[in-house]
């Protein structure tokens, strides 16, 4: 009779471990998709996770320059910046940097002072009417403008991370 017990709660624990390694699975595998259409934002020790549908909130323009000084202008959909601080509760008056890294790592930073100044920073998820593709073909993705810039290097393109200092 022990023996018909002691296999009983093998058999019961062995499957509440299943259970509980595929609830686990699911649960980073969502995690993963969810960051997979989403940017983050780490500020203060915490990572907020950011829908890239959700910074489709306004239209703007403006032109960017170029290493060789050709000037392009054009439409975008996007959110400025320091909207988007405001919105997830963080004081722009109070950062000194953002750094932007894109998936492939390439990364760009800007002042406190420039996130702070009025249409200068911006997260654009279309262009010319024409979605930002991300790094995966047929992904969106989310472009960093910036104006007033004397060179476009600081424009990075499928932003992953912002980390706000």
């Amino acid at each position: 009779m022990k023996k018909k017990n002691y296999l009983i709660l093998l058999i019961v624990l062995v499957l509440v471990a299943a259970v509980i390694a595929v609830g686990l699975l699911v649960r980073n595998s969502m995690l993963e998709k969810e960051k997979a259409d989403a940017i983050i934002l780490k500020a203060n020790g915490k990572e907020i996770i950011i829908p890239i549908s959700s910074l489709n909130q306004e239209e703007f323009t403006g032109e960017t320059v170029n290493g060789k000084g050709d000037h392009f202008s054009y439409s975008y959909r996007g959110i400025e910046l320091k909207a988007l601080l405001e919105k997830n509760k963080i004081s722009p008056d109070s950062i000194t940097s953002v750094t932007a890294i894109a998936a492939d790592q390439f990364s760009a930073a800007y002042t406190g002072d420039e996130v702070r100044e009025a249409k200068r920073v911006y997260l654009a998820v279309q262009v010319d009417g024409v979605t930002v593709e991300g790094i995966e073909k047929g992904k969106p993705g989310v472009q960093v403008i910036v104006f007033g810039d004397p060179n476009s290097k600081r424009l990075v393109r499928n932003l992953q991370t912002l980390e706000i200092q």
